[in-house]
């Protein structure tokens, strides 16, 4: 089963460290990845975060079904995962499951990175000695695709929880979902929270050194990061921890540009693991529970794990 992921490009500058092979056109196109007789491809469009979000919904639309469209015919490409912010524009890939060209699989990739988010939460609370259920958690995209999940398994852990987001309707569905002691807000009411998850869409850092309580730990799921490493700088107590990141198995040598050595986007890793696994397949808007579950599976048998909680790829100590 062959897979491809498809992303873009974070802002400008990332286009310096992608190998110059790599950058057609119209397309990043990586070479053949091999993994355990499963080949795939990394393919990205050349256009930032920014532009994604501000550019016309139907134009970036299209600039990603001419990608998806592309890796079928040219490479015999049989599933899609939806990486970064490819995902909220699909509506979680909802929109490009009703394009008939394509006649493959689709998968989005948040379900593994919302079991990894809830595994990093874990580790993070255990390193600095702190339990959910005498601590406060802030999740900043709380009705997202991700947030969603992460709040199903966690808000019931934790003393209390606010769920933040944009539109306030959109919490309806969301607290029929739950159970725990939980606020919604649309306000970005992290101050007094001990552990602040970001799973957001916007496209640029999104908190700032006044928002954050101190020594509070942040769990950055987002792609951009929506916290910055100035930020982190110019307040120091903050623990800021990479919410997406997983371990190659140890088989596995190469690395990806922009990525830490040894490290793998989870929601890549998920797409792989169902190829590997020969799953015909989509996964795509809200997550299902019994499915996310599998991924886990997955990742014990393919050996992609957690091993270590990282800033910005560095190990936090």
């Amino acid at each position: 089963m062959k897979f491809a992921i498809l992303g873009h490009l974070i802002n400008e500058k990332h286009l310096d460290i992608l190998p110059k092979e790599w950058i057609h056109e119209n397309l990043i196109i990586s070479h053949e990845f091999n993994f355990n007789e499963t080949n795939g491809y990394i393919l990205g469009l050349l256009l930032t975060a920014e532009q994604m979000m501000n550019y016309p919904k139907e134009t970036v639309r299209q600039k990603i079904l001419d990608a998806v469209l592309f890796a079928q015919n040219e490479f015999d490409v049989e599933i899609i995962q939806l990486g970064a912010l490819t995902t909220s524009i699909t509506s979680g890939g909802r929109w490009l499951a009703e394009q008939k060209r394509y006649t493959g699989f689709i998968n989005h990739g948040d379900s593994y990175t919302a079991a990894v988010t809830c595994q990093v939460v874990q580790k993070a609370l255990n390193l600095f000695g702190k339990k959910s259920s005498e601590s406060n958690l802030a999740i900043i995209g709380a009705y997202g695709i991700i947030g969603e999940a992460v709040s199903k398994i966690l808000v019931p852990k934790f003393k209390h929880s606010i769920l933040i987001g944009r539109r306030k309707e959109k919490f309806e569905e969301l607290i029929a979902k739950l159970k725990g002691n939980f606020e919604t807000t649309i306000d970005l009411k992290t101050k007094n929270a001990d552990i602040v998850i970001t799973a957001t869409s916007h496209p640029t850092a999104l908190l700032e050194p006044n928002h954050i309580k101190e020594n509070a730990i942040v769990v950055d799921v987002s792609q951009p990061p929506n916290l910055s490493q100035e930020v982190c700088q110019i307040r120091p107590d903050i623990c800021r921890v990479d919410g997406g990141y997983v371990d190659y198995p140890n088989k596995y040598s190469f690395s990806i540009p922009g990525m830490p050595a040894g490290k793998c986007y989870s929601c890549m890793a998920e797409v792989i693991m169902q190829a590997m696994d020969k799953q015909y397949e989509s996964h795509i808007g809200t997550i299902d529970m019994e499915y996310l579950q599998r991924t886990e599976r997955w990742g014990e048998k393919y050996g992609f794990k957690l091993n270590e909680i990282t800033n910005f790829g560095n190990k936090v100590i």
